[in-house]
C-alpha cells in the first residue's frame, strides 16, 4: 500500500509537470528530473538526484530563494523600511515589493531624525522608556539611540512624539506586525 502511495504521487507530479509543459511553458523542469546526471562525489547517486531536482524545481517555480546572510525570502529580496515624515507613513518593502504601509506620528518640532538607520541593535516587545516616566512602548524597535519605532494607541496624523515613531497598536495591530517581519539590520531611511 505505501508503494501504490508513493507511485500514486509520482503520477500527479509527472501529470502535473507534462500539463505545464504542454501548455507552452519550458520543459526544462520535466527533462531535468530525468536527464540530470548525479554528482556522486561523497554522496549516493539517488541523494544527488534529489538534490538537482529539487533545485530545479525552485529555479522554475519562480521563487527567489536567498540566503539567511542577505535578509532576503521567499518573497524576493531584502528587506527595508522608508519612513516618510511629510506624509506621516512607514512603507516596509521585501525587495521592491511593498509589504504593508501605515500612518505613524513623528516627533513634534522635527525631533526625529533624518538618515539612514539599521534595526536595532535592541528590540523588545515590551519596553519602557528610560527619558519619558517609564513610558511603555510595546514592539519597539531601536532606530538610533534613544529613537525608536514603537507601537502606541495615541497615533495622530501629525507629529506628536518626543522624536520617536509611533505605530498603532489599534485595528490589525501594525506595531506587533512591523516588530515580528523586521530584523536586526534592516535598513530604515527616515526622510522628509
Amino acid at each position: 500500500m505505501r508503494y501504490f502511495h508513493s507511485y500514486s504521487i509520482l503520477f500527479v507530479v509527472l501529470f502535473f509537470l507534462g500539463t505545464v509543459c504542454a501548455e507552452g511553458q519550458d520543459s526544462s523542469p520535466l527533462k531535468s528530473l530525468f536527464s540530470k546526471k548525479a554528482d556522486t562525489e561523497g554522496r549516493s547517486a539517488d541523494r544527488a538526484k534529489r538534490d538537482s531536482s529539487t533545485k530545479e524545481r525552485k529555479k522554475s517555480s519562480g521563487l527567489a530563494l536567498f540566503s539567511s546572510s542577505s535578509k532576503g525570502s521567499l518573497l524576493g529580496g531584502p528587506k527595508r523600511v522608508e519612513i516618510n515624515l511629510t506624509d506621516q507613513k512607514l512603507r516596509a518593502y521585501q525587495g521592491s515589493r511593498l509589504v504593508f504601509k501605515t500612518n505613524i506620528s513623528s516627533g513634534k518640532n522635527r525631533r526625529t531624525p533624518t538618515g539612514n538607520f539599521r534595526a536595532g541593535p535592541y528590540k523588545s516587545e515590551t519596553h519602557f522608556s528610560s527619558l519619558y516616566h517609564n513610558a511603555p512602548m510595546p514592539w519597539s524597535v531601536q532606530v538610533s539611540g534613544n529613537v525608536f519605532v514603537h507601537g502606541s494607541s495615541s497615533v495622530p496624523n501629525y507629529p506628536a512624539s518626543h522624536g520617536c515613531v509611533r505605530v498603532p497598536i489599534t485595528g490589525n495591530n501594525p506595531a506587533k506586525r512591523f516588530f515580528k517581519w523586521v530584523d536586526v539590520g534592516t535598513p530604515i531611511s527616515i526622510a522628509y
